[in-house]
């Protein structure tokens, strides 16, 4: 749009996709059918047949299905047990039967490489040890042809332990694979309970056995022989 219709108003204003050239589209005009069609009459119908034209979609009579059964019973008693089995290609890999409904040609259905039964059976990459690659221990067992990221355990055999022992913490001094013998502990003491009166007789006793205490450990005999008291 240019300056000019910028500032004219929106009714003057020429309509979106105006100028643009569009080819005539020319119609089939509509034609008288040439031919008319005859009626013919409709056989008799019975009620069950109708019934089952509409239920099953193909326009089976009774009669005919009732045709239909009996041969598929007399073909199936005919038949022996080894052939009444339905045969299917097995897989190699999970050992299970694969389904007509399987195939390629199927596209709407899953696949039976898809299915969780086959790939359970699948081998599957396994992910890096955890171990840290800087222990001793790893260095020294990798030495030895240990791979920590095969997932096998220690041993010939690869049945041992796949990671290391978890170390607890040893808060006593006895030696390794010493056992302690249990020590019988004495019956516990049971809690005197004081009233005022003894309380004040033992704080009593307690001060005259410190004194006397302290008498023996700093005293002097010749201070005491000096104020008498000796």
């Amino acid at each position: 749009m240019s300056d000019d219709e910028d500032s004219t108003p929106l009714e003057v204003q020429r309509i979106f996709g105006a100028g643009i050239k569009r080819k005539r589209i020319d119609f089939v005009p509509a034609g008288a059918a040439s031919t008319e069609s005859t009626r013919q009459p409709n056989p008799p119908t019975f009620t069950g047949d109708k019934y089952l034209s509409i239920v099953l979609k193909n326009g089976a009579s009774s009669s005919e299905l009732n045709t239909s059964n009996t041969k598929a019973s007399n073909a199936s008693e005919s038949l022996p047990q080894h052939q009444l089995e339905p045969k299917g290609a097995v897989c190699e890999i999970c050992r299970l039967p694969i389904k007509a409904s399987d195939d390629t040609s199927t596209t709407s259905s899953k696949p039976h490489e898809a299915s969780i039964a086959h790939q359970v059976c699948l081998q599957h990459s396994r992910p890096p040890s955890h171990l840290d690659r800087d222990r001793q221990g790893l260095k020294y067992l990798s030495s030895y042809g240990w791979d920590p990221d095969s997932g096998l355990g220690l041993g010939a055999t690869g049945d041992g332990i796949r990671v290391p022992i978890k170390a607890k913490v040893k808060n006593d001094t006895v030696g390794l694979g010493v056992e302690l013998r249990e020590t019988k502990k004495g019956p516990e003491k049971k809690v005197e309970l004081l009233d005022a009166k003894k309380v004040r007789k033992k704080d009593l006793e307690d001060r005259k056995k410190g004194e006397k205490l302290q008498q023996m450990f700093y005293g002097n005999d010749d201070v005491e022989r000096y104020l008498g008291g000796g």
